[in-house]
């Protein structure tokens, strides 16, 4: 399995690509307002992957990493066509077939990418200002809403104050209980790792239990115990069972 990327080499990347759709739009000799709407979305995207590379050193991964890979998905295909509008020879452009319906698809796309990095960046704020779980809907989450429930709540874990911690411990055993697929989606999106710490590293009860419940409901599955205590090890998967005991 390739080594998984820096999330700033990522997030450099995508900045990148980014400013290359900028570079495009500027070049662009047809289909000039459209052109331009592109650039200003492009720009709104820009600004919060900056802000992303001055916080990923502290901040849940997961999220970025799967909403960055569409936004890069959205600039690539902005770009392949802003380059046809930069084409002013006659034959290239009889043979470079551009329409505005291809260009609508292309400021939808990039439209969702915006909400998807103002959700991240929402999700950020809310951690550093305390003012709770976001329960907004990304664009990239909008056919499962789960996921971007369990994003935010993990999230809270990882940034958030104690109360918060405790709140979204709570939220994610709600969810995983009697539920395997959101279970599932928990394991999967990194939500082990914060309970283990949530569980060995804080002394108040109420975020011990809220800890140990949910890692309670996830460890009805072989494949999910074997995640757990590949994290938790044996001791902390004891101190689970006699914290609900």
């Amino acid at each position: 399995m390739a080594e998984e990327k820096r999330i700033e080499d990522e997030l450099s990347y995508a900045i990148l690509l980014a400013e290359q759709v900028r570079s495009a739009v500027d070049e662009a000799k047809s289909f000039k307002s459209e052109c331009n709407q592109v650039g200003k979305h492009v720009d709104t995207i820009v600004e919060k992957l900056r802000a992303q590379v001055r916080s990923a050193q502290s901040f849940y991964e997961r999220p970025i990493r799967r909403i960055v890979a569409e936004v890069c998905k959205n600039l690539e295909r902005a770009l392949t066509l802003l380059r046809k509008c930069k084409r002013r020879n006659f034959f290239r452009r009889v043979f470079t077939i551009i329409s505005a319906t291809d260009f609508r698809k292309a400021i939808i796309l990039l439209e969702a990418s915006v909400g998807d990095m103002k959700w991240l960046s929402s999700i950020l704020d809310s951690n550093n200002d305390s003012s709770g779980i976001v329960i907004t809907l990304p664009p990239i989450a909008s056919n499962d809403p789960i996921l971007a429930w369990v994003w935010s709540s993990i999230s809270s874990i990882h940034m958030g104050p104690l109360p918060e911690k405790i709140e979204a411990a709570n939220q994610l055993a709600s969810l995983a209980h009697d539920n395997d697929r959101n279970k599932q989606i928990i394991v999967e999106e990194g939500g082990v790792p914060p309970f283990l710490r949530l569980l060995s590293e804080t002394t108040s009860p109420d975020a011990q239990i809220a800890a140990a419940t949910l890692l309670y409901h996830l460890s009805n599955d072989k494949e999910r115990v074997g995640t757990i205590v590949d994290q938790l090890g044996f001791a902390l998967l004891s101190k689970c069972l006699r914290i609900l005991q």
